[in-house]
């Protein structure tokens, strides 16, 4: 009976001794899982580099340069007399009117006639703010005179005394001119007019001395001629080759002298490049193209409104861009520098690095390793366009999405999918 007892207790206590065993093997099983999985997380933690996706901006353009082609009425120089302007550079004039004048500056009255013209010219300018409504010609004088005063500081910084006081001046003549229009005088009209009859005066009182210089048809007014510029025109260049085009935009750093001033009578200009062909061929159908000038001293969009295809030799070829925008900046220009902006893509982008098989894409779909949770996902993309550094792209996956702050993989070659990252 005792022995009985013994054995059975015996039994339970072996039991009990198995049962702590097993529970024992079953969290040293879960504590190694854990301990695996941290070193996993640790390990890819500490070789894979990830990164956030954000929105950005990448633009298909090219860089340019190109030659300005018009017709233009050009008014020659008379040795020994000086242009006193009467528009500004750039302005749009009228059939018959007066450009300018020729006045020998031998005439003791010379300096005087050039500063009346001065006074003349920039209260033209003031003046040309007009629209017949009162209440919209406040408004627009208010916008400038805020404009002025928002810049005048970068002015003082940058520019030099006489730049300072002509921006000085022209907030004052502004503020003046704002006051006029408010309380319906007329005083800087009347002074405007009394200019004009002293201008004539002193025209008559030097009497051959003087030559008006009327504008025989309208256009946009320059001052600026380049060497040759005679023969730029789109119907006397327009088959050109490369090599042609070339030699004409080395000459056009040079200036013509014999020309005073000149008015484009042309509806429309031609901007003449050189593109390599493939170029060439890839935008001749393409639209909303534009082209941004940025030399001498401008930073302009032009839109281009159709493209000519011209002549092709060694891989490149001319292209002529018709243009009817912009044309008071074109106008002074002879050649200049610039981009071809052919489109502006937005949306997510990514180094081209962080691309799987973007060098295989023309027989393997592109995609990215995303992190979900803390684990790996390939998701399919697109590349919209790339500048050979960044893409843009877009996700074409059917079952996961790529957006906006997701984090991805910065070097999808060094893991695979379903890994475990932190």
């Amino acid at each position: 009976m005792i022995k009985g007892k013994k054995k059975e207790k015996k039994d339970k206590k072996d039991k009990n001794t198995k049962a702590i065993i097993k529970l024992m093997i079953v969290i040293a099983f879960f504590l190694f899982v854990i301990l695996v999985s941290r070193m996993a997380i640790n390990y890819y933690s500490s070789i894979v580099k990830k990164d956030i996706a954000y929105n950005g901006k990448l633009i298909d353009q090219i860089n340019i340069s190109g030659l300005v082609l018009y017709e233009y009425d050009s008014y020659d120089v008379v040795e020994g007399y000086s242009l006193i302007k009467t528009y500004e550079e750039g302005s749009r004039i009228r059939v018959n009117s007066l450009i300018g004048s020729l006045v020998s500056t031998n005439n003791p009255l010379y300096n005087d006639l050039a500063e009346i013209n001065d006074q003349i010219q920039k209260k033209q300018q003031l003046y040309e703010i007009n629209t017949g409504i009162i209440s919209e010609d406040i408004k627009i004088i208010d916008n400038q005179v805020r404009k002025s005063l928002l810049s005048f500081s970068s002015v003082l910084s940058s520019q030099t005394l006489s730049d300072v006081q002509m921006h000085k001046e022209r907030i004052e003549a502004l503020n003046e001119y704002l006051n006029d229009v408010k309380s319906g005088n007329n005083e800087k009209q009347q002074h405007l007019d009394e200019l004009y009859v002293q201008q004539q005066q002193l025209k008559q009182a030097m009497a051959s001395d003087v030559f008006d210089v009327v504008a025989v048809n309208s256009g946009y007014l320059s001052y600026n001629s380049q060497y040759n510029q005679q023969y730029h025109t789109y119907e006397q260049m327009k088959t050109v080759y490369p090599s042609h085009l070339h030699d004409e935009m080395v000459d056009n750093n040079q200036t013509e002298l014999s020309v005073a001033v000149k008015v484009a009578t042309s509806k429309k200009f031609h901007i003449a490049v050189v593109l390599s062909s493939s170029d060439a061929a890839r935008i001749k159908d393409i639209e909303d193209l534009k082209i941004n000038i940025n030399t001498s001293g401008m930073d302009v969009y032009i839109d281009i409104s159709k493209v000519i295809i011209g002549n092709s030799e060694d891989n490149e070829t001319v292209v002529f861009f018709e243009v009817d925008n912009g044309l008071s900046q074109l106008v002074s220009l002879g050649k200049f520098d610039g981009l071809l902006v052919i489109k502006e893509y937005e949306g997510l982008k990514i180094p081209i690095n962080a691309i799987y098989n973007y060098k295989y894409s023309s027989f393997q779909k592109m995609q990215v390793a995303l992190v979900k949770g803390i684990s790996v996902k390939f998701v399919y993309i697109d590349v919209l366009y790339t500048d050979g550094t960044y893409a843009i792209v877009e996700d074409i996956d059917e079952d996961y999405s790529f957006k906006v702050y997701d984090y991805y993989i910065l070097d999808p070659y060094s893991v695979s999918d379903g890994d475990v990252v932190n």
